[in-house]
């Protein structure tokens, strides 16, 4: 994307992949998954134009970042510390922020745990839940019982991992298109029961999508 500065920068301790655009006030980006920086590829000229400092970062494993082996450097309290290393780096006190999916749950997180590092939040997707008495993935085994739920077939460490990159290219192209509005209806969460793999049922785009 022209003028757009890709960088890395020193966050929580690790390396963190941002992209820059404009000057003034900060607004940093947050994506969802499967996603990066580039997600926000359109805003980020948008938001430049109309007089902000944009920032869109790579979320600790995704894209350009460090990614960490431990299952446990990925909790919310890093994740968020992430945030607020990334304002630190940029020499920001305080930002809006903005979250889409997986980065919207950043999002109000760090609202709540850093309120005097974000003065607005922006949440795309996903609106706020407080903490539940009962685990996420008990939640969802309730929910979803004898069908195919996502989250859970990622709770195995190494089985999605095998499966999704034995062919990246192919497995974010129909990730991608399953989400888009230009897949059919329901096609980005497809009816399928427990037990089955995490690409079958979604369907293969026709030609390039962007």
């Amino acid at each position: 994307m022209e003028n757009a500065n890709l960088r890395m920068v020193r966050a929580n301790g690790i390396e963190i992949r941002i992209a820059e655009y404009g000057d003034g006030p900060l607004v940093l980006l947050v994506h969802g998954f499967p996603e990066s920086w580039y997600s926000w590829r359109h805003q980020l000229p948008a938001l430049a134009e109309g007089g902000y400092r944009a920032v869109a970062m790579d979320v600790r494993g995704y894209g350009g970042s460090d990614a960490p082996e431990a299952v446990d450097a990925y909790s919310m309290l890093n994740l968020t510390a992430d945030i607020v290393g990334v304002l630190d780096a940029l020499g920001e006190e305080r930002a809006a922020l903005v979250g889409h999916d997986w980065g919207a749950l950043i999002a109000w997180q760090c609202a709540l745990l850093h309120p005097e590092r974000f003065h607005a939040v922006a949440a795309l997707s996903v609106p706020f839940s407080p903490r539940s008495a009962q685990p996420p993935t008990k939640q969802f085994k309730q929910a979803f019982q004898d069908n195919f739920f996502y989250i859970l077939y990622f709770q195995e460490p190494g089985i999605a991992e095998a499966k999704l990159e034995a062919d990246v290219r192919n497995t974010l192209r129909r990730l991608l298109y399953a989400a888009s509005g230009d897949s059919p209806r329901g096609a980005s969460l497809p009816r399928k029961m427990k037990g089955a793999k995490f690409l079958d049922g979604l369907p293969e785009p026709e030609g390039d999508i962007s």
